[in-house]
């Protein structure tokens, strides 16, 4: 996926051997590759990707790419285990850089949709930097549902890393809350000069005083 990278922003904001929980944006199923080999080009490896197993199980080839990186969930099915799904991927922590694509699904590649919830209960449990980051134009190669596009996206690909976002400045907001905030973070790692919707509503997203603070034990 390398030959597609124009340019890559930020990546030295991150700092092996810091653990670090990284949210992106999602396009193509080509973006875990080619996040897959920017991280271990820098060192921060190894990575387990939280995805769909609907999406990475229906070939042999996406099996095969997937067994070793994927934490795969079954999408789209009422299941009363999934927070403690998502605890388990969290724990994981203590031994992968974690990697979600928050939006659960597949979008433009310019906008970035409403964030699902599961990214709370994944932050909330693996208490690590996130990192938010934005892929610019992967939709010229690739997209959910259109075709392979080798030479037309060559070169055109940009990958924003943000700024880390630290524990204490996320662990403070209320689930909704949080997944716009990460929205934002999200969309403002691709436009750095972006400010937030309104002056309300960045006083919204800022923690809550330490009294007020919701910070539940970590998880055995």
């Amino acid at each position: 996926m390398l030959p597609y990278a124009r340019r890559i922003h930020g990546l030295e904001k991150i700092k092996p051997p810091q653990r670090y929980l990284f949210v992106c944006n999602h396009v193509s199923l080509l973006d875990t590759i080619l996040l897959g080999a920017l991280l271990w080009r820098s060192g921060n490896y190894p990575i387990l990707v939280l995805g769909a197993k609907n999406a990475w199980c229906d070939s042999w080839v996406r099996t095969m790419l997937s067994k070793p990186i994927g934490f795969l969930l079954e999408r789209g099915k009422l299941n009363p285990h999934r927070l403690r799904e998502l605890e388990v991927y969290a724990r994981e922590i203590r031994r992968f850089n974690l990697v979600v694509f928050p939006e659960g699904t597949r979008g433009n590649g310019v906008d970035v949709a409403e964030c699902q919830p599961g990214i709370f209960y994944v932050a909330q449990t693996a208490r690590v930097p996130i990192v938010p980051i934005f892929i610019e134009n992967m939709q010229l190669v690739s997209t959910k549902n259109g075709s392979f596009h080798p030479l037309g996206g060559l070169r055109k690909v940009e990958v924003h890393f943000g700024e880390p976002v630290l524990p204490e400045d996320y662990l403070g907001l209320a689930r909704e809350e949080f997944t716009d905030f990460i929205r934002q973070k999200i969309t403002r790692a691709g436009k750095p000069g972006l400010a937030f919707e309104s002056a309300d509503q960045i006083s919204s997203l800022q923690p809550s005083p330490p009294a007020a603070r919701l910070s539940p034990d970590p998880l055995p």
